[in-house]
């Protein structure tokens, strides 16, 4: 499993554009086969940072959605928004087992906790 964190500082008047393209680009990757997770969140204190949290099945899935349509178009779309060229540093999972990584589908309903 590869885990990719990936740091984007975007311009101050790009935020809600960026987070739509970038929430258009998450639920896309979410389906491709070599996608565990696809997570996108936003700094509380800064809202111009996000993080993208990519968690891959193989080393070669990250290259996988390099090549996918929805990646070249959020790409394209996000590349002016940037404050700062965007950074990542991958890791390797210790815990939980990759099992445990897995999130439902994105159009699954929302999982009930019972109190």
């Amino acid at each position: 499993m590869i885990i990719v964190h990936v740091h984007v500082h975007v311009k101050p008047d790009a935020v809600d554009a960026f987070a739509a393209a970038t929430l258009e680009n998450a639920r896309n990757s979410a389906r491709e086969p070599g996608v565990v997770r696809f997570d996108v969140v936003q700094q509380e204190d800064d809202p111009t940072r996000f993080l993208l949290v990519e968690i891959y099945r193989a080393a070669e899935d990250p290259g996988r959605h390099k090549e996918t349509a929805h990646y070249a178009t959020w790409r394209q779309a996000v590349e002016p928004m940037m404050a700062e060229p965007r950074r990542s540093v991958k890791y390797r999972a210790l815990f939980p087992e990759p099992m445990r990584w897995e999130m439902a589908a994105p159009d699954a309903a929302p999982a009930v906790t019972e109190r």
